[in-house]
């Protein structure tokens, strides 16, 4: 409410006492004007003055109670318009109180409850996502192994820790000479397959639940590829009818050979082991097996 307007409503308050006095006065100048009439008997002149005498008084009365009706009417209407005012400030402000069980207040607490659901989403994903990414990394670009048995005597030795990389065989096939890592029921991988073998085969199964690792994968070297005839004579190995000069294999004994002739299919490779002697591979007791290339789960890079 500003000062014009509380100086008006001060100003009828204040005019309304003299009003009033005016008013008593007038009253009683009449009274005394009718007491002359009838005491002096004037004449109608006079009664015509007394009448309007008192109807000026009625006149005044009415004008004092329409400004105390007037005064009180604009004090309401100020004082309704200070509250607004009062209440537009207090919105205006850069802080709002918060009432406990207003809708405000219920919409903060969904709010945070939508936060913390968020917040628990990304560590799930987060999680999910460094799962999925050590897969493939194990699957494709490095995983540990580590040698179970003497087949690959004396290039590898029993319980000897390997790196196996698939990188090399990501733009080419196998080459001879590698020394490869792959799947002994001779099936195709596929990142599926890591998945569910990591899920099965893991330091938690292993150390808690004494999961037992089988013995699924076979390490051999590679003596030929797709489209090569391989022959096994008593005096050696031959490779499109050019025996091989193979130092690697274990001095300790004579390789005892038993004669056969392959020819390396497509997407195939031919392995043996370094001790001939006690290796399965693709001989396997004279039953030609080419390996898949599929089936090979990587190169050992620190041979």
């Amino acid at each position: 409410m500003d000062n014009s307007e509380t100086e008006r409503i001060d100003d009828a308050a204040g005019r309304a006492p003299d009003v009033s006095e005016t008013a008593g006065d007038a009253a009683a100048a009449v009274g005394e004007l009718i007491s002359d009439i009838a005491d002096n008997a004037v004449n109608d002149d006079a009664v015509d003055q007394a009448e309007n005498a008192v109807n000026a008084v009625d006149n005044a009365v009415d004008a004092v109670d329409a400004g105390v009706a007037d005064a009180v009417d604009n004090a309401g209407d100020a004082n309704v318009a200070g509250q607004v005012d009062a209440a537009a400030d207090g919105l205006s402000g850069t802080e709002t109180a918060v009432i406990p069980g207003t809708a405000s207040d219920a919409k903060k607490k969904s709010k945070g409850k939508r936060n913390v659901s968020r917040e628990i989403l990304s560590w799930v994903l987060t999680i999910l996502a460094a799962f999925i990414i050590a897969i493939f990394i194990n699957a494709y670009v490095f995983r540990i192994s580590r040698v179970s048995g003497n087949s690959m005597q004396q290039t590898l030795h029993d319980r000897q820790t390997v790196f196996i990389s698939r990188v090399p065989y990501m733009f080419s096939g196998p080459k001879y000479g590698d020394i490869i890592v792959f799947d002994s029921e001779n099936v195709p991988r596929n990142f599926l397959k890591e998945i569910r073998e990591s899920l099965e085969y893991n330091v938690v199964t292993i150390s808690l639940f004494k999961k037992e690792v089988p013995h699924k994968y076979f390490i051999k070297r590679v003596i030929g590829v797709a489209g090569d005839v391989i022959e096994i004579k008593e005096d050696g190995v031959y490779r499109n009818g050019e025996r091989l000069n193979e130092d690697y294999i274990n001095p300790d004994e004579k390789p005892n050979y038993s004669p056969l002739t392959y020819t390396v299919g497509d997407g195939e490779v031919f392995v043996m082991g370094d001790n001939r002697n006690h290796s399965s591979d693709s001989r396997n007791n004279n039953k030609i097996i080419g390996v898949k290339v599929s089936a090979i789960l990587g190169k050992v890079i620190n041979s």
